[in-house]
């Protein structure tokens, strides 16, 4: 008896998991059809003109490129930072970045290690992920968006998907995210002078810190293939 429950369990598991994949795919060929509305122009030309509908209008767009690669959150930062104050529009963006962070880690929390396999076996990247897994998942979370290793979403997957605890996923990972939360608003509400300082300042941090996060994820690929040579030069040597 326990053995039919257990295979019903399994089975009704598999339906809900094949479930949540159509739902998935119908979104982003909904979203890649649609992807020439996905700019800011877009997003300023379709945002309610009451303040409130507005603010739901962009959450909603936040949730939508959760589970969308087709979307640039940067272009969602920069839309509050035109429509709304700038207090207002890092607090929108900040609840942004949680709710793009949240949705695809249940997602990958749901559908488990079939994900991961598709993730290592697509963006190798994801491969030295699995190798540095530590019990410091806060530091995992903050420094995996800090320096861009692998896509929003896709790394949203993989880690619900190998099980980070959620808390220390979402502040470690929204903390990695705070520079372009705030940056990019300012330069949207400073776009219409483009060559002001207002403009020019949190432009050019944004692009020093995107190439040392490019330089860091060089140096630590590198420093993570040396160790890993060194270790099969061991195993071989005992």
């Amino acid at each position: 008896m326990s053995k039919q429950v257990s295979d019903e369990k399994i089975h009704y598991k598999r339906i809900y998991k094949i479930i949540l994949i159509f739902i998935w795919a119908a979104i982003l060929i909904v979203c890649f059809r649609h992807r020439e509305y996905f700019t800011v122009d877009g997003v300023l030309g379709h945002s309610p003109q009451n303040t409130v509908l507005a603010a739901v209008f962009m959450l909603f767009l936040f949730a939508l490129k959760s589970v969308s690669v087709f979307i640039y959150s940067g272009f969602l930062f920069i839309a509050n930072g035109i429509l709304f104050p700038l207090p207002t529009a890092i607090l929108l963006n900040t609840v942004g970045a949680c709710i793009m962070l949240s949705l695809p880690y249940w997602l990958g929390r749901q559908l488990g290690k079939g994900v991961i396999d598709h993730i290592v076996s697509k963006y190798p990247k994801a491969a030295a992920l699995r190798q540095v897994r530590t019990s410091h998942e806060f530091v995992l979370s903050f420094f995996t968006r800090a320096v861009n290793i692998l896509p929003s979403d896709v790394l949203s997957l993989y880690m619900g998907a190998i099980g980070i605890h959620y808390i220390k996923y979402l502040t470690g990972s929204t903390l990695g995210m705070a520079l372009p939360i705030v940056t990019f608003p300012i330069m949207g509400t400073n776009i219409a002078d483009p060559i002001s300082p207002a403009f020019l300042i949190p432009f050019a941090v944004q692009i020093a810190v995107s190439v040392v996060s490019i330089i860091s994820c060089y140096i630590y690929r590198k420093k993570n293939k040396k160790e890993a040579a060194y270790d099969e030069k061991e195993n071989r040597n005992c």
